[in-house]
């Protein structure tokens, strides 16, 4: 992912200090710009909402909570306020200026979702917002109008009907795609397509990882309580924390300045562990990314052992580094490289543990990531397949005989998971599927399938869908 670009100097900013509701049109608007679909990815939306956040220090806890929640929620539910912008508007959704359709998407979130701001009050700060980014006064009179229609009856909308239309009423009722709508329901049925479209559309939990290098979990927690931040074990993972509540930016407590944790999902932490890594090894990680997986390997080794971090993009890994530095991690070496294409590693050294943790669709973060949903085309799946592939020839010639490879994408698509796993062992008979239930605590191994699949799921689970294999060489 490239680096959040600057926003176009045309963008008109209000001579006083921006309301939250401009601060959130203006992120609404900067990710439909920066992620238009079939381009390359841009930023995530929580990366931009932390941008304005960070340029605005002096906003208080209720005003960051609202951003995040108007930022937030404009994406998560995006279908169905298009759908009901389609009942009020005289032209369809795909035709309306960029900017009006955000803001009506944003002033129609608030009628729907937020109680506590009367409708009339929405309706008069979608028309101050259209003035402020200097729309001509024939588009602030049809904000006016379709706001009013909206504030009107936008609770009365009748939705498509699950029997006569199933795939609309679940694209719309549960604000997806109609292209993942179709595929769940035909995947999972109705009633599985229904509970993993509605879990995607919870908050996501707050989990930390506890940096066992320098502290237990138990500690963490007593440290953290004191404090001001309650917490709990997490249920599965050994290493993790569950935030119960924060009032105030988590990135300025001293715990977290001290390099005690870091924000991972819970999933996450698991699929590491499957590794089995131990001290002394020499370790490959593709797609390093921050430095998630990349120091929670390092914190189990002891910074006994060496890691190469592959990466293809500078951004992230100045981002591992600062991680690294913060966690007081040691034996972490990132390289900036295309792991699809030939790696620098000179002369050619073998590992005794590889990770690829591969680019994929994402469609097992769409709570974390909602916007996710959005910037995904069918085609994606197949586009994505082909990198993975690629990836896992790169490496198999560098994994030791004996050593153990572990794959893992953070999807839910058979496509971008067993399929291509199944499809590398028909094509290198020297590696096999490795079982991996032993890897992990006796609580978690229920993630591991019949076959030896590991995965997590949203709706089963209420964890990120995730999805590894552990394969291992013949010696």
């Amino acid at each position: 992912m490239k680096p959040i670009p600057k926003r176009p100097r045309k963008t008109a900013f209000p001579r006083h200090e921006p309301s939250v509701r401009y601060l959130a049109l203006q992120i609404i608007t900067d990710w439909h710009r920066l992620n238009t679909p079939g381009a390359l990815s841009g930023p995530f939306l929580n990366e931009l909402i932390a941008q304005t956040l960070t340029d605005r220090p002096h906003l208080s806890p209720p005003d960051r909570a609202l951003l995040r929640e108007l930022a937030t929620g404009v994406l998560r539910w995006r279908g169905r306020l298009d759908y009901a912008i389609s009942q009020a508007a005289a032209k369809p959704v795909h035709q309306l200026h960029p900017l009006v359709l955000d803001l009506l998407r944003l002033t129609a979130y608030q009628l729907l979702f937020l109680d506590r701001i009367p409708p009339r009050a929405a309706v008069h700060e979608s028309v101050k917002l259209a003035k402020a980014r200097r729309l001509p006064p024939a588009l602030v009179g049809f904000v006016n109008a379709v706001g009013r229609t909206l504030a009107a009856g936008i609770h009365d909308l009748p939705l498509p009907d699950p029997e006569t239309q199933p795939v609309e009423a679940l694209a719309v009722a549960a604000s997806h795609p109609t292209w993942l709508a179709a595929r769940w329901l035909a995947e999972l049925g109705r009633e599985g397509a229904w509970r993993r479209a509605q879990a995607n559309n919870l908050h996501s939990p707050l989990t930390i990882r506890v940096n066992t290098a320098h502290v237990t979990l138990l500690t963490l927690k007593a440290i953290l309580q004191g404090e001001g931040v309650e917490t709990e074990p997490c249920r599965y993972s050994p290493h993790g924390l569950t935030i119960l509540g924060l009032d105030r930016s988590p990135f300025g407590l001293p715990s977290y300045q001290r390099g005690l944790w870091l924000f991972q999902d819970e999933a996450a932490q698991l699929a590491t562990l499957l590794l089995a890594p131990e001290t002394g090894q020499d370790m490959l990680e593709i797609g390093a990314g921050r430095g998630g997986k990349t120091t929670h390997l390092a914190q189990i080794m002891g910074g006994r052992g060496r890691i190469l971090a592959v990466d293809n993009s500078p951004a992230r890994l100045g981002a591992l580094r600062l991680t690294v530095q913060r966690l007081g991690l040691s034996g972490i070496h990132p390289i900036l490289a295309d792991a699809v294409g030939s790696l620098p590693l000179q002369p050619q050294p073998t590992f005794h543990r590889i990770l690829i943790d591969a680019p994929c669709s994402g469609l097992g973060v769409l709570r974390r990531h909602p916007e996710l949903r959005w910037r995904r085309q069918p085609g994606d799946l197949a586009r994505f397949a082909r990198l993975q592939q690629a990836m896992l020839r790169q490496v198999a010639p560098v994994l030791r005989p004996g050593g153990l490879l572990l794959y893992v994408t953070c999807t839910t698509a058979a496509e971008e998971n067993e399929m291509v796993v199944e499809e590398f062992l028909a094509d290198r008979p020297e590696f096999s599927l490795h079982p991996p239930a032993n890897a992990l605590p006796p609580q978690a191994q229920q993630f591991v399938d019949a076959r030896g699949y590991f995965r997590t799921l949203p709706e089963r689970d209420g964890l990120d869908g995730f999805f590894a294999a552990a394969l291992i060489k013949k010696a």
